[in-house]
């Protein structure tokens, strides 16, 4: 009769079997992570702490061109574009010390030398002792998505060209005053130094030292306010950098000061104490603020005007009602105040009758083409759309805080400006807020461009 197997074989066997199972478990349960990383069409990658390749999926042939095999035991860093290897190489300590995810968006290097945008998802795996085993890194080619991109940013910068050449139009009175101020200045000295001449021929010159430099002073004033205007319609990309927001109010009250007073709207505007910087695009900033001012004093004008129409609007009765009091002066307020540590807001208000509410919730939306869509040199129509998005574009954002007096939500702002319920209760009309990130007093300055690469 054959020995029985000891318990003690009998539980080796079993252990041996429960092992081998799990090895088989295992094993499929690699090959099917592999087959995952194999068939997805963005390239898994696995790197040392120096970024060199351990392992690479077979989406490496489909967006780099390269084999996987190729890739092991190169670097990572020898493939990004150069022009931003200095970014990622300033990230770099974040992943393997700090935080141990980022994503990134880079050029990176193919096989046939040419570079593919890449937006790459990495993270760090350590040992329980902290020591980083590898990175892990998900990429996939954006370089299409970038292009779009760049499109959209041209069709809005040249949108926001024409927007601002239909403001000069409406501007024109105020530009051609500007203009006439020192031209009629340069004309009186001139003609006293020429009456001067002809009354004493042989008078020293250093007499007409005077009238001459004063000539001078306001051929600079000219000079300068051209200078403006040309920037002001220029064509570029939006630029930001550390400014001050009374100085951008300051150029904008120059812009829109003798239109109002054409109107009769009076244009109230202040920038409370200490503000820090902001981060912006001086021109933009104008473009948003002069729409804004322009839409205000529309709503503003009398019921006797009758070409009042409304700038965010292809309409020109859909979102104003002109039903103000005629004994009321229209009056316009902007105030610059901080917000936030880290956001300034610029509030644009008026004592107008408001924007209906029906039409709340599309006056930044983008204007839709329709019969009456007016060509692009007149399509003021665009401006808040247009505000909205270069606000964006500088980090910020531009919101209606109350529609005014005709929604039913007037109190709306005053509630957020505590002591200032009473100074303005009278502006029963729409309230715009811009809001812009602010510039930390002890931070260097510095110029970016606001899109993506």
């Amino acid at each position: 009769m054959p020995d029985k197997p000891s318990p003690a074989s009998v539980t080796d066997s079993q252990r041996i079997q429960a092992l081998e199972e799990r090895v088989r478990q295992l094993e499929s349960e690699k090959q099917h992570f592999q087959w995952l990383a194999e068939s997805t069409t963005d390239l898994i990658s696995r790197h040392d702490q120096n970024g060199v390749f351990l392992y690479a999926s077979r989406a490496a042939r489909d967006l780099l061109g390269y084999d996987p095999e190729e890739l092991i035991g190169v670097s990572a860093y020898d493939l990004f574009h150069p022009d931003d290897l200095r970014a990622l190489l300033a990230k770099s300590p974040r992943i393997y010390y700090h935080e141990g995810f980022y994503q990134q968006t880079y050029r990176f290097r193919a096989r046939s030398g040419h570079y593919v945008w890449f937006e790459t998802t990495s993270r760090t795996r350590r040992a329980t002792d902290g020591e980083l085993i590898d990175i892990l890194c998900v990429s996939r080619d954006v370089s299409r998505r970038l292009d779009a991109e760049a499109q959209t940013r041209r069709l809005q910068q040249q949108v926001a060209h024409a927007n601002r050449r239909a403001m000069l139009g409406e501007l024109a009175s105020n530009i051609a005053h500007e203009c006439n101020q020192p031209l009629a200045t340069m004309s009186n000295y001139a003609s006293g130094a020429l009456m001067q001449l002809k009354r004493q021929p042989g008078q020293p010159a250093s007499q007409l030292a005077i009238p001459l430099q004063r000539i001078n002073d306001q051929i600079e004033r000219l000079s300068a306010r051209l200078r403006h205007i040309r920037q002001f319609v220029r064509n570029g990309d939006v630029r930001c950098q550390a400014l001050d927001i009374g100085d951008i109010l300051a150029a904008v009250r120059q812009l829109c000061q003798w239109q109002c007073e054409q109107q009769g709207v009076v244009l109230d505007i202040s920038v409370d104490d200490d503000l820090p910087r902001v981060q912006a695009d001086a021109i933009a900033m104008e473009q948003i603020l002069v729409n804004l001012i322009l839409n205000a004093e529309e709503a503003c004008r009398r019921p006797a005007n009758d070409d009042h129409r409304d700038h965010c609007s292809d309409n020109p009765d859909d979102l104003r009602q002109d039903d103000l009091p005629q004994d009321t002066e229209g009056r316009i307020q902007v105030c610059a105040w901080q917000l936030s540590a880290w956001e300034v807001a610029v509030d644009v208000r008026d004592n107008g009758p408001g924007i209906t509410a029906d039409q709340v919730d599309r006056v930044l939306a983008p204007l839709v083409a329709s019969p009456r869509t007016p060509a692009p040199e007149q399509q003021v129509g665009l401006g808040l759309s247009i505000s909205h998005s270069l606000a964006e574009a500088m980090g910020g954002n531009l919101v209606l805080v109350s529609a005014g007096s005709r929604s039913g939500d007037a109190e709306q702002c005053h509630e957020t400006q505590g002591d200032e319920t009473v100074e303005r209760a009278g502006m029963t009309g729409a309230i715009f807020r811009v809001i812009l990130p602010s510039t930390p007093d002890n931070a260097l300055p510095r110029t970016m461009i606001c899109h993506e690469p």
